[in-house]
Parts: C-alpha cells; sequence; structure tokens
C-alpha cells in the first residue's frame, strides 16, 4: 500500500500526516470541514479558548457518528426483519 505524505491546514496550524493515496482526498475534505466546524464554532462563542472548542468540535463530530451508527443499526434490523419475512412468505408459498 503506497502512502503519501499530506500536509493540512486546520484552525491556522500547519500539520502532517502519511496516509494511504487513495485516502488522501477523504483526508483534505475531512480537514476542510473541521477548519470549517471551528472557525464556525469560534465566530459564535469567540471568548472560548481554542482548546475547549477543539473538543466541542470533537463530542460533536463523536455525538453525529453514534447517532449514525444507531441508524445503521437500526437499518440493518429492519433489513433483517424483512428478510425473515420473505424468507417465510417463500417457505409457506412453497
Amino acid at each position: 500500500m503506497e502512502t503519501q505524505a499530506v500536509t493540512l491546514q486546520i484552525f491556522g496550524r500547519t500539520l502532517k500526516f502519511s496516509c494511504p493515496a487513495s485516502e488522501v482526498e477523504a483526508l483534505n475534505i475531512a480537514a476542510k470541514d473541521l477548519d470549517k466546524r471551528l472557525s464556525n464554532l469560534r465566530e459564535k462563542s469567540p471568548q472560548v479558548n481554542s482548546d475547549q472548542l477543539i473538543m466541542t468540535v470533537a463530542l460533536n463530530i463523536s455525538y453525529e457518528l453514534t447517532k449514525e451508527k444507531e441508524k445503521r443499526d437500526e437499518f440493518g434490523d429492519r433489513l433483517k426483519t424483512l428478510q425473515q419475512l420473505l424468507d417465510s412468505a417463500l417457505n409457506i408459498s412453497n
């Protein structure tokens, strides 16, 4: 797996990472999203220090991820139920 060095600007800081070459674009998109979230929060709460802003954004992202996982699990459960209903209906008709 080929890796590539990537330099990102996030919240006025320059960060260097190494990641798989196939993931560079996704990493850049994630960095831009993070930077935008931090900048937006800074505008809303200019008195809050950088560490607090970073932790708040990290918590928001973690919360969003948790909610998406819950949706995925719920969707998976619905799919299993539908599959069982279909299997049952096919077995009855055979």
